[in-house]
């Protein structure tokens, strides 16, 4: 069975990691007679189809976006490797006697089918559940080795044999996908394979630039010169200390040390903090010393004109908030 454009185009686009655009413009002509305008864009081209249904009228525009991607030097598999019409002279119909020569045909494009996406779309559209692999066989020497994935969805479950375990994968969610198409037929049979694939692939770009996007903010927070940000997913739970923890810092604070440095170490170590310290200045001007006790929202930090001096700041808050919790309200 021959793909249809909207197909070979949607799947030409997924290896370029885009997607076509579909949008109906227009309709004409009375309601028995009525004439669809759908426009497609991709790569920066835009074309417009016609037809007599909606449907038709969207394969027209993807059959004339194949074409203006031919012309331009995209690989498009065959038969919709044909230039496109000019329109200064347009093309005469082909007679019997002379059948119009296609174009040269490009390589057929290897299918770009996701099988795995297509049993997501579909578990997620119908609310099947969640399907689940799991790799059940490993065979072979090192160089010639074979993988066993199974898929399993509720009690239903299909497994396929490949030499690598993407493919294995693949086959046995294809399996199962065929297996519940055919047995929910009826059930369904608006399910679009087309827009199943166009929806899958929104989602993995989406994916992939959300990974990027926290990627990329995890490098600045890190940096030494990244701005100051409120944590607004803070909860109060996470900062809350139990009366245990309090008598534990009070009695850390009760015991003599040698150096507040010290002192506040072993405060911090019973109350889960981490300690930082740093000195602000020049070498050759007077520095700051300071304190910082992470993690705590807001940030605390205390500095002093030496590390002793800011040290002794940060034990003066710490004894003065620690005396200060509330008591417990006794049981009647």
């Amino acid at each position: 069975m021959m793909k249809t454009a909207v197909t070979v185009l949607q799947e030409m686009m997924i290896k370029m990691c885009e997607v076509p655009k579909y949008e109906c413009i227009a309709q004409s002509g009375p309601q028995h007679q009525a004439t669809f305008e759908y426009r497609c864009e991709a790569r920066g081209v835009v074309v417009c189809g016609r037809a007599r249904s909606k449907k038709e009228a969207k394969q027209e525009a993807a059959r004339l976006m194949l074409q203006q991607l031919h012309a331009r030097g995209v690989p498009v598999p065959a038969p919709y490797a044909t230039p496109p019409p000019r329109a200064a002279s347009p093309a005469a119909p082909a007679s019997p006697e002379r059948p119009a020569l296609p174009g040269p045909a490009a390589p057929a494009a290897p299918d770009a089918r996701s099988s795995v996406a297509l049993l997501r779309e579909l578990c997620e559209e119908y609310r099947l559940g969640e399907v689940q692999y799991e790799l059940v066989g490993d065979t072979g020497p090192p160089h010639l080795r074979h993988f066993t994935v199974r898929a399993a969805l509720g009690l239903h479950q299909r497994s396929a044999t490949a030499t690598t375990k993407k493919q294995a994968r693949q086959q046995a969610a294809e399996q199962l996908y065929t297996y519940l198409r055919e047995n929910l037929a009826r059930l369904t049979r608006d399910f679009v394979e087309e827009e199943a694939l166009q929806r899958a692939q929104e989602k993995s770009i989406l994916r992939a630039r959300t990974d990027e996007a926290l990627e990329r903010y995890a490098e600045l927070a890190g940096a030494d010169d990244a701005p100051w940000r409120p944590d607004l997913g803070q909860r109060v739970a996470h900062y809350h200390l139990g009366e245990d923890t309090c008598a534990r810092g009070l009695q850390a604070l009760a015991e003599p040390q040698e150096t507040p440095e010290r002192a506040l170490r072993r405060v911090c170590d019973e109350l889960g903090l981490r300690l930082e310290t740093l000195a602000l200045g020049a070498a050759d001007t007077e520095s700051v010393s300071v304190v910082r006790l992470a993690s705590t929202s807001p940030a605390l930090s205390f500095a002093g004109p030496t590390a002793a001096a800011a040290a002794t700041a940060a034990l003066r808050y710490l004894r003065r908030t620690l005396a200060e919790q509330p008591a417990a309200p006794q049981p009647h």
